[in-house]
């Protein structure tokens, strides 16, 4: 009998919404004053997203922490959530801490982490733009330098790269895999969270930013977006395709989940 009580209370919760936002409003402040009185001791701050769904779900970005929660829930029950789950937000926190410190530090002196190398970035007063790459550094040579213009030399240098090694590639391998019709054109863009992308009209987009891993993660990227001339989806067969070409791609989709924060710029 219980139990079919809180169902009925949870169902009659999600739909009779506007009573529902109306009473829980009441509760909110008169829970959030007290919290201004007896504050909790969460180390961290949280915003929140209100949606039509149906669970809470906590997302934790480098220093963000943002809980997704339902219409209908109270203050009171996403706290509790947040409070419920500290210890995995403080765990998430702390390693977006650490890869925030491993990330990509373009200045004269600090880090680049190319083709699973951690190199020491120098800047070389020099008349002509050029990479040097040697055992310890990433030389970047160039006039007037300063980090936006070794930036701008960086991206220059990936772009040429990417633009030798990926179309040449992906139309090679969209040949072998009898898809060289579907194949309409590649190009390139710094996208925040993507490495590829491949349409429905057979445009394939890479991030040039690729051209700082291993030479097996790139032929694995390329494997994956022209695997999607075939399967717009990512399906068994879509997998099956991708396996067929490179049957280590799950050591590399560990490998960039592990490192891809390095990379960016």
């Amino acid at each position: 009998m219980q139990f079919r009580l809180e169902k009925v209370l949870r169902i009659m919760r999600e739909f009779m919404t506007h009573s529902n936002q109306a009473t829980s409003s009441l509760a909110d402040r008169e829970y959030l004053s007290a919290q201004a009185q007896h504050p909790d001791s969460l180390p961290f701050d949280y915003s929140v997203t209100r949606a039509k769904r149906k669970t809470m779900v906590i997302h934790v970005r480098h220093a963000s922490v943002e809980v997704r929660a339902p219409l209908f829930v109270s203050v009171r029950e996403i706290r509790e959530f947040v409070t419920r789950h500290r210890a995995w937000v403080e765990k998430k926190l702390s390693e977006k801490a650490g890869q925030d410190a491993q990330r990509l530090m373009l200045t004269d002196g600090g880090t680049i982490f190319y083709k699973a190398r951690s190199l020491t970035v120098r800047y070389i007063s020099d008349t002509r733009e050029a990479i040097v790459i040697t055992e310890r550094e990433f030389c970047i040579h160039g006039p007037r330098l300063n980090d936006e213009v070794a930036a701008r030399i960086l991206q220059r240098w990936l772009l040429l790269q990417a633009r030798t090694v990926l179309p040449a590639r992906a139309k090679a391998l969209a040949g072998y895999l009898q898809a060289g019709g579907r194949l309409k054109e590649v190009v390139f863009r710094k996208t925040k969270t993507k490495w590829g992308h491949c349409t429905s009209s057979g445009r394939i987009q890479f991030n040039w930013l690729i051209m700082l891993a291993p030479d097996a993660i790139i032929d694995y990227m390329i494997c994956h977006e022209v695997s999607h001339l075939l399967h717009m989806n990512h399906s068994r067969r879509f997998w099956a395709v991708v396996e067929s070409v490179c049957p280590d791609y799950r050591i590399y989709v560990k490998w960039l989940k592990k490192h891809e924060h390095r990379l960016w710029l």
